[in-house]
């Protein structure tokens, strides 16, 4: 029993130094930048040794990859899988596309973050360029499944290219985390979105079906 309780013990320690350790990834890129990011000043910043982080993750590819994980699927298991089971696809995209607009108002910081790595990925770092191909392109199939799913049970226009589409979509919403990113006094991104959203659903769906609209002050629980 004694062991047991050690064993838990050193377990719950163990997840709450990746916890610190990710969080202080997180503040070093938003402050610096990916590149300025180091495992011995993530290790510090922790309250832990410099070589901590080294031992948790190996490299400094990893913690890259534990930390878009931390961000994308945690934000995916609790806001976005729980509402999409048994709709048609048209209100599965309403779903994903409206939970993206409340994490502007739910999760900034990590918002912030996730931007600073999407914008810096488009320079000389391999596994950030790498990592960030595979994530537009697993964001861009999973749009385009909704819609092909729409289009199969009648919910979207089978006249709708379902990639074509997916990627359009993919590039208005990172056109408004650009802006909101680098001049957030500027841009209402909640406003903004919801028209777009709004667009996007009337075009995609099918000519005897309306896209649900949810009232302003019902959005999916934040």
């Amino acid at each position: 029993m004694q062991a047991k309780q050690t064993l838990n013990g050193h377990q719950v320690r163990s997840e709450r130094s990746t916890r610190l350790l990710l969080r202080a990834a997180g503040d070093l890129v938003s402050e610096g930048g990916y590149q300025s990011m180091t495992l011995a000043t993530v290790g510090e910043r922790a309250g832990y040794s410099r070589s901590l982080a080294t031992a948790r993750f190996g490299s400094k590819a990893k913690l890259l990859e534990a930390l878009v994980e931390e961000i994308v699927l945690r934000w995916d298991v609790e806001h976005v899988e729980p509402e999409l089971h048994g709709l048609t696809g048209l209100e599965a995209l309403r779903v994903l596309l409206t939970e993206i607009k409340n994490a502007y108002q739910r999760s900034p910081r990590s918002l912030f973050i996730l931007y600073a790595l999407i914008f810096e990925a488009i320079g000389p770092v391999p596994e950030l360029h790498d990592r960030f191909i595979a994530f537009h392109r697993n964001q861009r199939m999973r749009i385009a499944n909704h819609i092909s799913t729409g289009i199969r049970d009648g919910s979207i226009r089978r006249d709708i290219e379902s990639e074509q589409q997916a990627a359009m979509i993919v590039a208005q919403l990172r056109g408004v985390g650009y802006l909101w990113k680098l001049d957030p006094g500027t841009i209402d991104s909640g406003a903004v979105l919801t028209a777009f959203i709004d667009q996007v659903l009337h075009n995609l769906a099918h000519t005897t079906q309306s896209p649900r609209k949810m009232p302003a002050d019902n959005h999916i629980q934040t």
